[in-house]
């Protein structure tokens, strides 16, 4: 009867972290923001980056599982600068939200 208890709360541990894994993720999405067209979507349903065209808070929802930070340079430039494994991403944004240019490392 001991070990069963010890298995269940193992278990229910288990699925608590693998649910707040999850939420955090799910914290980092804009609800707010409008679903990429058809056209901005590959074959695989992912979004395909699009310079003058997809929006900051799609880049954001499109990297969400990545760590990011915002950054703005000296001239008042405003970024996204992404991690994930040993790849860099770089998003620059016009004043208006909208993608300028994007660079992968």
């Amino acid at each position: 009867m001991k070990k069963n208890s010890v298995i269940s709360l193992l278990l229910f541990c288990l699925l608590l972290m693998l649910g707040c894994s999850n939420l955090e993720a799910s914290e980092k999405v804009d609800h707010n923001c409008p679903a990429p067209t058809k056209e901005q979507l590959g074959k695989k349903g992912r979004l395909m980056l699009q310079d003058g065209i997809t929006l900051k808070c799609q880049v954001k929802n499109f990297t969400n599982r990545m760590s990011c930070v915002e950054i703005t340079d000296s001239t008042g430039a405003d970024g996204l600068l992404c991690r994930s494994g040993s790849n860099q991403l770089l998003f620059l944004f016009d004043e208006n939200g909208i993608l300028k240019s994007h660079k992968f490392n």
